[in-house]
């Protein structure tokens, strides 16, 4: 039986006891506010926002996971995070990212390392590439898909990449 009375509890959780004090927070050490994981419990990560009123033109790179609301020209680089293009967002530019979820407006290439996720109400017109993709019923999307290319930018790949042309073996009569 549990500490109060309930059955349904494990009593082999530690009990935190006012014998072991934690030291009070000093200028020159902080201590960790983390929450504890739970088993099975997927772990927010903190994401950057571009809100709406926002317009970027050039080229944003970042090591953080990143939602796009506003507007952005040119290309969004995130090789190893995960790209969110948020409802009102109007994206002109190259797309790269580990996992890419559009809500919005995408016009311009779409390259991700994991997956690509179209969801109702989204339009893309560029080429996708990507080992996963996910088009929801009412997702518009113009351009083609790459789910076999296995470098780090598949389109740049694709582009730099010759002709090959093909052998055939001359018909005898």
């Amino acid at each position: 039986m549990g500490m109060w009375g309930r059955k349904d509890q494990d009593d082999s959780r530690p009990v935190n006891t006012p014998s072991s004090p934690t030291p009070a927070p000093t200028a020159d050490r902080q201590t960790p506010q983390a929450a504890p994981a739970r088993k099975g419990a997927v772990m927010d990560s903190k994401k950057a926002i571009i809100g709406p009123s926002i317009q970027i033109k050039g080229e944003l790179i970042g090591k953080e996971d990143l939602v796009i609301e506003g507007h952005v020209e040119g290309v969004v680089r995130l090789s190893d995070n995960h790209l969110t293009i948020g409802s009102k967002a109007k994206i002109e530019a190259t797309l790269e990212a580990k996992a890419i979820r559009i809500e919005g407006n995408v016009i311009g290439d779409v390259v991700a390392g994991e997956r690509v996720e179209l969801m109702a109400g989204s339009a893309v017109k560029g080429d996708i590439a990507s080992p996963r993709i996910s088009i929801a019923d009412g997702a518009r999307f113009k351009g083609s898909v790459d789910m076999e290319r296995k470098s780090s930018s598949p389109m740049v790949a694709a582009k730099d990449k010759p002709a090959v042309a093909s052998k055939s073996a001359p018909v005898s009569h």
